[in-house]
C-alpha cells in the first residue's frame, strides 16, 4: 500500500494554512519518504481532518467514530462543518468500521495495545450512554481492540478535550507531556482564586492518572505565556507535542522563536529520527497545529 499522508483541500486555500500545506508536500513528497499528499474533497471546508477521520485502532483497522462533539453542536456553524461519513469513506483507500460513540481523532493517543483519552468523552456521550461511563470504556476498549484505556483530565482551558496537544506516546511504558511549569508557576500568581485552584487540581489530576497507569513521562519544551507575544483563549502557540509523527519522520510545529530548535533537537534525541519544523504560526491561531490538520494511512 501507498504511504499516504491526507489534508483537507482547504488547507491550501487560505493565507493562514497555505505555508503549512506546501511545507508538508515539499518534506514528505522528496523521494527519501515517498509520501503521496491526497487531498480530501467536500469536507465542508473543514481544515482539521485529524478530528474528522478514522482512528486506526491498535490492530490496525479503522474505526470511524460519531463526529458529534459538543463543541460543534453547540453552534449551526459547528454542525455544518461536519464531513459526511460516505463522503470520507469513499475517499479512504481502506475498509472502515462505524462506532456509536462521540468521540474525534484528536482525543485519542494509541501505541502498541494502549490507548489515551481525555475524560471529555464521558460529558460527550452522556446522553447516549444513559451516563453509563464503564459501559461506554468497556465498548472503547472492544472498539479499539485494546488491553488498557486511559483516562486523563482535560486541560481546563481546552474547549475541544484533545489529547494531541497535552500527551504522546513515545512507547508503550513512556509518554511525552508538555513542560508545565511555566503554566504552573504562573497559576500560583494568579488573583483569582478560583483560575488557581483549577490549575492546580488539573496538574497533579493529570500527573497522577498518567502514574496510575504506569507511565513514566519526559517533558517537551513548551511557551504558553510568552511576554510579548499576544495569543486568544484558543491559540495553540506553544504547544510543540502537536506534531505528525510518521514511521521516518517527524514533522513539528515552529513559532519562529528560539524554543523551536530546543524542541526539535529534544524530538529527535527522544525518537530518534530526522524531525522537520514546519513554521505554524498563524496556523496556530485558529487553535490547531500540524497534527490537526494531517492524517496518515
Amino acid at each position: 500500500m501507498q504511504k499516504t499522508v491526507y489534508v483537507a483541500d482547504q488547507l491550501k486555500k487560505h493565507g493562514f494554512s497555505k505555508p503549512v500545506y506546501e511545507k508538508i508536500r515539499f518534506h514528505l513528497g522528496d523521494e527519501k519518504y515517498g509520501y503521496h499528499i491526497k487531498e480530501l474533497e467536500n469536507v465542508n471546508k473543514n481544515i482539521w481532518c485529524r478530528d474528522y477521520m478514522p482512528v486506526r485502532n491498535c490492530k490496525g483497522h479503522l474505526i470511524k467514530f460519531d463526529y458529534s462533539p459538543s463543541y460543534l453542536m453547540a453552534s449551526k456553524s459547528g454542525i455544518k462543518s461536519r464531513p459526511q461519513t460516505n463522503v470520507l469513506k469513499s475517499q479512504i483507500d481502506d475498509n472502515v468500521t462505524d462506532s456509536n460513540i462521540i468521540i474525534d481523532g484528536g482525543s485519542v493517543e494509541i501505541y502498541g495495545e494502549s490507548v489515551i483519552v481525555s475524560d471529555r468523552i464521558f460529558r460527550d456521550n452522556f446522553k447516549k450512554w444513559d451516563n453509563d461511563e464503564k459501559g461506554l470504556l468497556k465498548q472503547l476498549k472492544e472498539d479499539l481492540e485494546a488491553l488498557k484505556v486511559i483516562v486523563v483530565p482535560q486541560h481546563p482551558y481546552d474547549f475541544t478535550g484533545h489529547v494531541d496537544g497535552m500527551v504522546r506516546f513515545i512507547n508503550e511504558n513512556n509518554v511525552l507531556i508538555n513542560d508545565l511549569s511555566d503554566e504552573f508557576n504562573k497559576a500560583a500568581f494568579d488573583k483569582n482564586k478560583y483560575r488557581k485552584k483549577l490549575i492546580e487540581q488539573w496538574y497533579y489530576s493529570f500527573k497522577m492518572a498518567l502514574f496510575d497507569a504506569g507511565l513514566e513521562w519526559k517533558e517537551l519544551t513548551s511557551n504558553f505565556f510568552p511576554k510579548d507575544v499576544k495569543i486568544g483563549p484558543s491559540d495553540a502557540y506553544g504547544i510543540y507535542l502537536n506534531f505528525l509523527h510518521l514511521e521516518e519522520i517527524i514533522l513539528a510545529p515552529g513559532f519562529g522563536i528560539d524554543e523551536d530548535e530546543t524542541a526539535r533537537k529534544l524530538l529527535q534525541k527522544t525518537f530518534n529520527k530526522k524531525v522537520v519544523t514546519i513554521q505554524a504560526r498563524e496556523l496556530a491561531r485558529k487553535g490547531g497545529i500540524v497534527n490537526c490538520v494531517t492524517w496518515q494511512l
